[in-house]
């Protein structure tokens, strides 16, 4: 029996970032770091938020201390079901007549030599975790209130309590660090929160599309080439629609405000860790495994997870343990681990009909059809009995 193997691992995938309504939403457009335009502010250090820059900075969480129940026991595995020879043939029979030009004659006649069982096992871990980052950050000051350390010392970045929606969720939420916010001219406003236009640079007047900054451009009169001057510009120029002819836009860091308040921004992003192994025993493809059902032979949910003891198939429980233990995420917070082990069933059908040995495969729950060799395929084969 040939055996196929597949492996497939990947941590801290973050399908899809959504941020908590129930707290304030921080646009991310509103700083604009280049090597022209850098903040020149002096961050005070905050005690726990050391390493907090205009970049985000991780915070690993305080360490813990995980014992298992010493009266810990894992479920009991299940087994895959088994068909029968009559379920065998009434199966095949059903397969073949959704088939175009496929004879059912074969299949209500052939002999079943053998029936031979087996099993794909799928394992699958899932570790939902916790991250904690930091960053300075900023938002136009419009005269809100500001939260400063006059209001006494900063939460530590684990204090600050959170909530995600879901286990095994992906989700992201920012949060204001209390006492940490303080208020500075904005860093950008060259005059009354403008900024100098990045489209015409600050000239008010673009190049005219129409002629290609020439003036003039080349028309076609009575059959003849012309050069007339351009209807749309002034010598090749036109005002700029962003700024209007001005020269100058509403600064984007500031709205126009002149002013920044100035916080540190907590990030919290919950990310559902996934690890998978599956095993597939025979020719069947590993797309028509993956994509029917199967039996859950162990299924699990704990605050840690043991890594799978005592499973029939020895290469599960090596699987098991490796992953539980790459699972471990030092700078992450571990809030719930999910483990199971998928079986889809499979049976090899050995047959004869003629003289001629014919297999075909019979796999999932839903009973599938695996036969690509069987013999009445031709165009005259509906009508073979």
């Amino acid at each position: 029996m040939m055996e196929f193997l597949t492996h497939r691992i990947f941590f801290s995938r973050i399908d899809e970032q959504t941020i908590d309504e129930s707290e304030q939403d921080f646009s991310e457009s509103l700083y604009i770091e280049d090597n022209e335009h850098k903040p020149d502010v002096s961050f005070d250090t905050v005690a726990g938020y050391d390493n907090a820059r205009m970049d985000q900075s991780l915070l690993p969480p305080p360490p813990t201390v995980f014992a298992p129940p010493q009266d810990y026991v894992q479920p009991t595995f299940t087994s895959a079901p088994v068909i029968t020879e009559d379920t065998a043939r009434q199966t095949l029979i059903e397969f073949v007549s959704k088939q175009t030009c496929w004879g059912t004659g074969t299949a209500k006649s052939l002999t079943f030599e053998k029936l031979q069982s087996s099993t794909s096992y799928h394992y699958f871990l899932e570790t939902f975790t916790e991250e904690r980052t930091s960053k300075w950050d900023h938002e136009p000051f419009r005269g809100q209130f500001v939260d400063g350390s006059q209001n006494g010392p900063a939460p530590g970045p684990w204090e600050i309590p959170a909530t995600f929606k879901e286990f095994f969720k992906n989700e992201t939420q920012h949060h204001e660090v209390p006492h940490t916010a303080f208020v500075r001219p904005c860093f950008r406003c060259e005059a009354k929160g403008k900024v100098k236009c990045d489209r015409c640079n600050g000239s008010g007047r673009v190049k005219c599309r129409s002629c290609g900054g020439r003036g003039s451009k080349t028309v076609t009169r009575n059959g003849k080439s012309c050069r007339v001057s351009c209807s749309w510009c002034f010598r090749g120029r036109v005002t700029c629609s962003k700024c209007r002819g001005s020269g100058k836009v509403v600064c984007p860091a500031c709205q126009g405000q002149c002013n920044l308040k100035w916080f540190i921004k907590l990030i919290i992003n919950w990310v559902n860790n996934v690890s998978e192994h599956v095993i597939e025993r025979g020719t069947i493809p590993a797309y028509m495994i993956s994509q029917t059902t199967g039996t859950l032979g162990f299924n699990e949910v704990q605050p840690r997870v043991q890594p799978v003891a005592n499973f029939p198939v020895a290469e599960v429980n090596e699987v098991s343990h490796n992953f539980v233990g790459s699972h471990q995420f030092p700078m992450k917070r571990i809030h719930m681990q999910h483990h199971m082990i998928r079986m889809v069933p499979m049976t090899q059908c050995v047959c004869r009909r003629r003289g001629k040995e014919f297999t075909f495969f019979v796999y999932g729950l839903e009973n599938k059809v695996y036969g690509p060799d069987y013999p009445d395929q031709c165009c005259w084969g509906c009508t073979i009995q």
